[in-house]
């Protein structure tokens, strides 16, 4: 029931602005793509994939483009890139404005990743290293090294126990993966 009720929450989120869109749009422009897409959700959510598309494609022809995984819309020809969160806490070293000053490092680097830079996406990665900053790319969050450890991403467990032959290292279990006949135990 809680996957249930958090894939509807997800399905129903509304659209927005992506943060990094720079295109200018006055107030009745900005309007109209927003009723543009907030429409499109609506016929999306009705099950109305032929009005869904149609909307999609007036969006484009105007130089809209919406991204559907992150819930996104923008009208200039920069790539999408995906905002991470902050997760864990830990003892900020920047003083005031440092977590803006890693915000905007993150979003750098997406935004070099996305258009395949991967040297500068690299060197971003290693400046917010050394400011004590670590990535997870999978599950779009940035933390503090000094941070309390989280616990692993529920997938990654089988039955919630380590050890038991799924991801999670040891366990033995399944091909090549215990010791084989006739093997010595240290």
């Amino acid at each position: 029931r809680e996957r249930d009720a958090r894939r509807i929450e997800r399905l129903t989120t509304p659209y927005s602005r992506a943060p990094d869109c720079t295109a200018q749009l006055d107030a009745s422009k900005l309007a109209a793509i927003e009723e543009l897409v907030a429409q499109r959700l609506a016929a999306k959510l009705r099950r109305d994939f032929a009005e869904s598309d149609a909307l999609l494609q007036r969006l484009l022809d105007s130089g809209v483009r919406v991204t559907d995984d992150h819930r996104l819309w923008r009208s200039d020809d920069r790539p999408f890139v995906v905002p991470y969160r902050q997760e864990g806490g830990g003892i900020p070293r920047l003083g005031t404005g440092g977590t803006t000053r890693i915000l905007a490092l993150v979003l750098e680097r997406g935004a070099a990743k996305a258009s395949k830079d991967y040297r500068r996406a690299d060197a971003l990665e290693a400046e917010l290293s050394r400011m004590g900053v670590g990535l997870d790319d999978r599950r779009r969050t940035w933390r503090y090294y000094d941070a309390a450890p989280l616990p692993p991403p529920r997938y990654a467990r089988h039955g919630g126990q380590e050890g038991a032959g799924g991801a999670g290292g040891g366990g033995g279990g399944g091909r090549g993966g215990g010791r084989g006949k006739g093997a010595q135990a240290d």
